[in-house]
């Protein structure tokens, strides 16, 4: 069942980049899964100061569930609040990377229902925290949406070597994290068809 989930994810990876036309989903779901460098889940180890995590389930993102983080106080720090989870695979210097990942936000303190994201990264998991992939992400709404930030990797990090963070801690604010993917399209693979 997780694997059916999971290749159905993977195919609303491909529709929302539009991968049907762009060739690189041509025999299906398999092919884009081959592209993971990571165990696509909604499992997030979330750290930091004030901040309350609890996980959820709800049949209408991918998976079936996530988890909901809540940022009690902003601070000066956006890093000192985040999430993260482990990449298996490799990254190599000059590759096209794909953070794709499940969020929507909650309304905190009668504003809009949205969250920002400062940082999201394929990083080392220690110090000195170096990334090979960067970007941020607006989350807006009250419904899943598929997020995504593109990147050519400016660094190589050894297999299991790396993982995906997200900077949450940039203001008091509520978010909902589900699915994430990191997908290695090769160096060869033109970044502009992943733009956003």
């Amino acid at each position: 069942m997780k694997t059916k989930i999971l290749y159905f994810a993977l195919a609303v990876v491909a529709l929302a980049l539009g991968a049907a036309s762009s060739g690189f989903a041509q025999s299906g779901d398999g092919d884009i899964l081959q592209k993971a460098i990571n165990k696509p889940s909604a499992n997030w180890q979330v750290y930091g100061p004030d901040q309350k995590t609890s996980p959820v389930k709800d049949k209408t993102v991918a998976g079936g569930g996530g988890m909901k983080v809540e940022v009690q106080k902003a601070s000066a720090n956006p890093w000192e609040v985040g999430a993260q989870q482990p990449i298996t695979g490799k990254v190599s210097k000059n590759d096209v990377i794909l953070i794709a990942f499940w969020a929507k936000a909650e309304a905190v303190d009668g504003g809009a229902a949205e969250a920002n994201l400062s940082a999201v990264r394929v990083q080392q998991p220690a110090a000195p925290y170096d990334a090979a992939v960067q970007g941020s992400a607006k989350i807006s709404g009250a419904e899943w949406k598929m997020y995504t930030v593109p990147g050519r990797a400016s660094m190589d990090i050894p297999a299991g070597g790396a993982n995906v963070s997200l900077h949450l801690g940039s203001a008091k604010q509520t978010v909902f994290l589900g699915p994430v993917f990191v997908l290695d399209f090769g160096p060869d693979y033109d970044l502009k068809k992943l733009a956003q």
